[in-house]
């Protein structure tokens, strides 16, 4: 559960202008959780065709997860301070290999057995960022099979059309600003291109 990629499952359908963060979470979360009991062999067809890493990703899953993730806000704090040196063309090899690194290292957890409870913590938190609109869904999600749980909230970044995930914090920790450290050692010892070999060296690894 702790992943960017198993969190777009929770918002499987467009986050609209106007409408609360976590109301829709809570619908497509039930909505999620439904299917895993009414059809899990959907769930598992879906989730064969996101690891497979050796075919080009299915139109309507590229569509779900393009429309869920702001992946650039999401690149962009994970390259922070370094964005804006960036041509556009490695911004988008960049967002690429983040993606691809999401699915490869939490799509496992969209599965029909991967039983839980999600608890909210409060209202939606909303706050102004350097001229972009936040939101802060508080949840803590239990597992159904044991006794492990993670407080996780889901920050969501409102674009021009949406609300779309950006950033998800785990017991505290952001997992951009996790990645953000990293990032910004390797880039300065081997620039950009070093940066995107240790994230597909990371993804053939697994």
């Amino acid at each position: 559960m702790k992943s960017l990629a198993i969190a777009a499952v929770f918002t499987a359908y467009f986050f609209i202008n106007g409408e609360d963060p976590q109301q829709m979470l809570d619908t497509q979360i039930k909505s999620y959780t439904a299917m895993q009991v009414s059809n899990p062999a959907r769930i598992e067809r879906h989730r064969k065709k996101l690891l497979d890493s050796t075919r080009h990703m299915p139109k309507p899953a590229q569509k779900f997860i393009d429309a869920n993730i702001d992946w650039e806000a999401y690149a962009e704090s994970v390259f922070r301070p370094n964005w804006d040196e960036l041509t556009k063309a490695q911004r988008e090899k960049f967002k690429s290999v983040l993606q691809r690194d999401a699915i490869e290292r939490y799509g496992h957890l969209f599965s029909p057995s991967t039983k839980f409870a999600v608890k909210f913590n409060g209202d939606t938190q909303y706050k102004v960022l350097r001229g972009h609109k936040f939101a802060k869904v508080s949840t803590t999600i239990s597992s159904l099979k044991s006794d492990a749980e993670v407080d996780v909230d889901f920050v969501f970044h409102l674009g021009p059309e949406r609300w779309a995930l950006s950033d998800i914090y785990l017991d505290g920790v952001s997992k951009s600003r996790t990645y953000r450290r990293e990032v910004r050692k390797i880039y300065k010892k081997e620039g950009y291109e070093g940066v995107v070999r240790a994230f597909q060296k990371r993804s053939k690894d697994k």
